[in-house]
């Protein structure tokens, strides 16, 4: 397997061809009613309902004014780690630990005015959607507090009734409000609602950090009349008593009242269920691992469950596109969301193409214009640490090339970057939380941690591997990288170039030679909105 100019211009200018038309609506006075009818539609024939935005077809795109929320469990690696190294038990045991939380954030967003969007790893995503335009936000963001209030005391109560107090988690929020594109680009059970735009960003990165607490953007503090009450810096957490006597004032003691009835409600109804065993013991998810031989690409997720999980050593990579939510927000500002949409579809559809098709690799999930891919080389019984870390920096050189082309084959997208972060180690891959649809793929580990990390430090356009990875760098591409193992521009033209080298000057008489094909001799093909 290897990636190839040609083919990879092919598929660019077949995925141009097939990307759909992308419809714009707005929630509040174009999708909504839709969507009403479609709900009472299903409902009458007994069929289950999607929560709103979460099943679009791809050629949909809706514009929401949004409350975006981010939790954050910044205590996961207590569960992860057993006494500094990743063990089958400790993975079983933050896997439980995750699998609990993620059905508490379920079963709470089912009882409230948000709704999930999704987990990746230790970081949950839920929205609020504001149908009121900009005055009706501060109400929006009050029911934004509200949940994430609820979320944190159904959890302790859960926790401390369900569980034993044994999965005692840290949180940290962050949020932000303002308008988004929502979009979807799953089926099934990988399912892939997304909001694109600066308040989903800046929401997530308000999470960054070790330090738990709530932390509300100057747009939210300022819109709810908190401007005062904390630091004025977005890094700064608020108040958590603060915004309680907020709230307090928000909302009638009745339903203050309602909602304590309503999370006893839920954890006697959770416990009941459990001893009926009509749905998972959460504390007790029963993980059982097994090795999946190279190549990831034959990884189903319908086929994984607790009982039936993934753990091996494997490479791991996060490939971001910087700029995008600068773009996206343009685009909004611009009224030329089609087009961007459009283009993220290719872009993202081709990456998963480098990843699945060109490496054998998987993909894990899209986090927004982020894809996190895992792959292996080796057999069933092994992984070979030093061909998977070849194969890793191979795929991350491809995942650039292929992403030059698109934005040769696409047009305006000169302000894009690619970022990515690579790094190995024993991993776990399951399916976590409700079942069904609404379950969750996973593949979380101090090597997927640490190759996210790697990608969020990386300049535009920059390569960066983690400590592990590096050490099993093959000799032969050693010098594609600097003292901090990062490079720049990283294509696979480079890689094959230096293995190519090395394999030739290894044997007598032959001359180095690494056939790189020239971009410019092939004619652009346009994509229009």
């Amino acid at each position: 397997m290897a990636w190839k100019y040609p083919i990879a211009v092919r598929r660019v200018r077949d995925l141009i061809e097939e990307a759909p038309v992308i419809s714009v609506s707005r929630f509040s006075d174009e999708y909504r009613p839709l969507y009403e009818a479609r709900m009472a539609k299903t409902l009458a024939g007994s069929g289950a309902v999607s929560p709103p935005l979460f099943d679009l077809d791809k050629g949909e795109a809706v514009l929401a004014d949004t409350v975006q929320i981010y939790i954050t469990i910044t205590n996961y690696d207590d569960y992860r780690m057993d006494e500094g190294r990743e063990t089958e038990a400790s993975h079983a045991k933050a896997l439980g630990f995750l699998h609990f939380y993620y059905s508490t954030c379920d079963r709470v967003t089912e009882r409230t005015d948000a709704q999930r969007v999704d987990f990746h790893g230790a970081r949950m995503h839920a929205v609020v959607l504001n149908e009121d335009g900009v005055e009706g936000r501060p109400a929006a963001m009050r029911r934004a507090l509200r949940f994430v209030r609820e979320f944190e005391r159904v959890a302790e109560e859960a926790n401390r009734e369900l569980a034993g107090s044994s999965f005692d988690a840290r949180f940290r929020v962050g949020i932000d409000v303002g308008p988004c594109v929502a979009i979807n680009n799953g089926t099934g059970l990988e399912q892939e609602p997304m909001f694109l735009g600066s308040p989903a960003n800046h929401a997530a990165k308000l999470t960054y950090g070790d330090e738990p607490g709530i932390f509300l953007s100057a747009r939210v503090r300022a819109a709810i009349g908190l401007a005062n009450a904390s630091v004025l810096d977005d890094w700064s957490s608020v108040d958590v008593e603060v915004i309680d006597r907020m709230l307090e004032s928000s909302f009638p003691l009745v339903t203050e009242v309602a909602k304590a009835a309503e999370r006893r409600g839920t954890i006697k109804e959770w416990r009941e269920q459990i001893e009926a065993r009509s749905v998972p013991d959460p504390t007790q998810p029963n993980f059982e691992f097994h090795r999946c031989c190279p190549p990831l690409s034959e990884i189903d997720f319908a086929d994984l469950s607790p009982s039936n999980s993934v753990r091996m050593d494997l490479a791991s990579m996060f490939a971001d596109l910087s700029g995008y939510t600068a773009y996206i927000d343009a685009a909004i500002e611009k009224d030329e969301i089609p087009a961007a949409v459009r283009a993220l579809y290719v872009i993202r559809q081709e990456l998963q193409n480098v990843v699945e098709e060109d490496f054998g690799g998987r993909k894990v999930r899209f986090i927004g214009d982020c894809i996190h891919a895992v792959g292996a080389e080796g057999t069933t019984h092994e992984t070979d640490a030093r061909a998977t870390v070849t194969a890793a920096v191979s795929c991350a050189g491809a995942l650039r090339s292929s992403f030059k082309i698109c934005r040769q084959e696409l047009e305006g997208l000169d302000s894009l970057g690619l970022s990515i972060g690579v790094e190995y180690g024993p991993t776990p891959i399951t399916r976590v939380g409700i079942r069904g649809v609404r379950s969750v793929r996973l593949a979380s580990s101090k090597a997927t941690a640490m190759s996210e990390s790697m990608q969020r430090g990386c300049d535009e356009d920059q390569t960066l591997l983690g400590p592990v990875a590096r050490s099993h760098l093959p000799r032969q591409i050693e010098d594609l990288v600097d003292e901090n193992a990062s490079a720049g521009q990283l294509t696979y033209a480079d890689v094959a170039t230096a293995m190519a080298t090395s394999l030739n000057l290894s044997t007598p008489g032959r001359v180095p030679r690494a056939h790189v094909v020239n971009s410019t001799a092939v004619p652009k093909a346009h994509m229009t909105s």
